[in-house]
């Protein structure tokens, strides 16, 4: 990612205020947001180094006229390494498919709202947030009998059999469930992509769908 900009707060309502205010602000990607506990909410978002900066910013302005005491802590970091991309929440889902806290029984170690619902269209990140980061799904309407099918990674491989089996336009709406962070580490174990190195880590997502499209694409005529 080229930016990262994070505001933490002290309650989900001016979370949403601020993440409103940061999309509305600048051209960013809002990344997500994880419900630390104790009531502090983060919301990650991701762009250009002068996008984020703005976005938060404004943020946090957004926030203060909540309250106070709503703003907790807020900082931007350029050019983050890759390796921090799974510590960043990747998957922002609206709130209405999250389930109120205190609504429905919490197992131990799990944070409201971690669960995703899943999805026949395609490729769902299942985070456990007591093991660790969100491990990638594919979901088939062959497969809803008996579960997802569950991958380990999102990687070239996985992408291979998904397209032999299900089709190109299937795994194409797939691949878009998918954060452009995620689809950036699947684009870089591609040899053929036409796209590598920085070019890769400055894509965007279409981009990335496009590449990814033209690669099997190309794969066909052969």
């Amino acid at each position: 990612m080229q930016a990262l900009g994070l505001i933490e707060t002290r309650g989900l309502l001016p979370a949403i205020e601020g993440a409103d205010v940061m999309l509305k602000t600048a051209q960013v990607e809002l990344l997500g947001r994880t419900l630390v506990g104790g009531g502090l909410v983060t919301i990650a978002v991701t762009g250009d180094v002068g996008a984020v900066k703005a976005a938060v910013a404004a943020g946090i302005a957004a926030v203060a006229k909540i309250g106070h005491l709503s703003l907790v802590a807020q900082h931007v970091i350029p050019r983050p390494h890759p390796d921090i991309d799974s510590m960043v929440v990747v998957s922002a889902k609206p709130a209405a498919e999250h389930p109120i806290p205190g609504t429905q029984p919490e197992t131990a170690g799990s944070l409201p709202g971690s669960e995703p619902t899943p999805d026949i269209n395609g490729l769902l990140p299942n985070q456990d947030t007591a093991t660790g980061p969100a491990e990638p799904v594919l979901s088939t309407p062959e497969s809803l009998s008996s579960g997802p099918i569950a991958l380990k990674e999102l990687h070239k491989e996985g992408v291979d059999d998904f397209v032999r089996q299900f089709g190109l336009e299937q795994s194409v709406n797939a691949l878009r469930t998918f954060s452009v962070v995620k689809l950036r580490h699947l684009a870089r174990g591609y040899n053929e992509l036409g796209i590598a190195g920085r070019a890769i880590t400055k894509a965007n997502k279409d981009l990335l769908i496009q590449k990814l499209k033209g690669y099997y694409e190309k794969g066909r005529e052969k």
